[in-house]
């Protein structure tokens, strides 16, 4: 059985699917460029990692307001 759901976006959902996008977009930038730089000599990749790790902690602490300036 199936329901149908329809949603309605709220407010802040094109704002946040851009900040998002962008932070995609960054990462994927920092991991190519570690790994070009990993290719040649492994511990050159370690600043896109800091880079990496930086990014992600602030996405899994979820401030949403704090990312789009409300």
């Amino acid at each position: 059985m199936s329901a149908d759901v329809s949603f309605t976006p709220t407010p802040i959902a094109q704002p946040l699917d851009d900040y998002l996008r962008e932070v995609v977009q960054t990462l994927q930038a920092a991991v190519t460029q570690g790994m070009r730089r990993a290719a040649d000599d492994p511990h050159a990749a370690n600043p896109q990692i800091a880079d990496c790790e930086e990014i992600l902690s602030v996405i899994m602490a979820g401030d949403v307001k704090e990312w789009l300036g409300t």
